[in-house]
């Protein structure tokens, strides 16, 4: 029972968008208002509608600034700019 708790963990803690409090997984992409709202290290600087990608858990790089606002895509995807 512990052995598959602890591969249902590890698989959750994979497929979340922010594993823990205020981390980012790299190589993923994320809209300013993500992070803000998983509580992600200065992220009250950060702007809401601007892509940033995770370059390490604590560091983000702007990325662009997304024209007709950002897209949270949800828990496991990566955020991308909204289409006209």
């Amino acid at each position: 029972m512990v052995k598959i708790l602890s591969i249902f963990l590890a698989t959750l803690a994979a497929f979340s968008p922010v594993a823990q409090a205020g981390d980012c997984t790299p190589g993923v992409s994320y809209c300013g208002s993500t992070l803000q709202r998983y509580g992600f290290p200065g992220a009250g600087k950060l702007n809401p509608d601007d892509l940033y990608n995770c370059v390490s858990p604590k560091k983000v790089r702007r990325m662009w600034t997304c024209k007709i606002g950002c897209a949270d895509r949800g828990v496991g995807e990566w955020d991308n700019c909204r289409q006209p």
